[in-house]
């Protein structure tokens, strides 16, 4: 995911010729049966995960409905019965970063957004200690090794199972493949999306707050900003959005009965 390359650093007038660690991208095509979805610019590994995640996150295809997936020369390509797959992609556009879908008319709620999520309500009473938040942001950024090594990862993470002992981490060069990633390890694992919290190290924009509320997540947490809109979208469906968590700080945007003091 990243390598060598040998760079001049100026410090002041001084120039020094080092070996410095840089990422490594991808583009991966992206198909439903014979139909071009999306080229994305990504990071190696998870691409399963990624197509199904990237289906489940924008609503093109209920998880059940997906038979058989296979990855060959940077393309991954989704096998299923539903024919109706199309009509719903066709509500969408690509994006300018090419790493995630937006839908074309936007109707939720008494305001117009940029991206929001029609007649979805996350439904989970989980109840979660501050304690949990901030140890969760801690294992994702301790998670973040090639971030690490070069300043040029995103990383999303997921906890789950009975008190949250259950951990998974992906670093990618985006932050919305990243957590698309996410999203498609727990359907291939069946993980109960209603007891578990997203972190990500990146700002969380409404487009991805919408994925998660497709996905039944019921909180999200960010070591960066979140966006207006994204608060809307986390206001009108349910999910409890927390920003700017770092040490044992943090900032409750939406939803803060969720978060308990025990």
């Amino acid at each position: 995911m990243y390598e060598k390359f040998r760079i001049i650093r100026v410090e002041n007038k001084n120039f020094t010729t080092i070996m410095d660690d840089v990422v490594i991208e991808k583009n991966l095509k992206f198909y439903i049966n014979a139909q071009f979805i999306a080229d994305l610019s990504c990071s190696d590994g998870y691409e399963k995960e990624l197509a199904i995640g990237l289906c489940a996150g924008e609503g093109i295809l209920e998880s059940n409905a997906i038979k058989k997936i296979s990855t060959e020369n940077n393309a991954v390509r989704i096998y299923t019965d539903d024919t109706n797959f199309s009509q719903k992609f066709e509500l969408y556009l690509s994006s300018d970063c090419m790493s995630k879908l937006r839908p074309r008319k936007i109707i939720k709620g008494i305001e117009d957004y940029d991206v929001t999520v029609q007649n979805i309500v996350v439904s989970s009473d989980l109840r979660v200690t501050p304690e949990k938040i901030s140890e969760g942001m801690n294992r994702t950024m301790e998670s973040a090794e090639i971030w690490k090594k070069t300043g040029g990862m995103h990383i999303a993470s997921m906890m789950f199972g009975e008190n949250f002992a259950q951990f998974i981490a992906i670093e990618d060069i985006s932050r919305h493949v990243a957590a698309d990633k996410i999203f498609g390890y727990g359907i291939i694992n069946n993980i109960n999306f209603a007891n578990s919290i997203l972190f990500t190290s990146g700002r969380l924009p409404a487009d991805i707050v919408a994925k998660i509320s497709r996905v039944g997540i019921p909180v999200a947490v960010t070591r960066t900003a979140v966006t207006y809109s994204a608060i809307k979208v986390a206001e009108n469906t349910n999910v409890t959005l927390i920003g700017f968590a770092r040490g044992s700080r943090f900032n409750i945007y939406t939803h803060p009965e969720r978060i308990i003091n025990i």
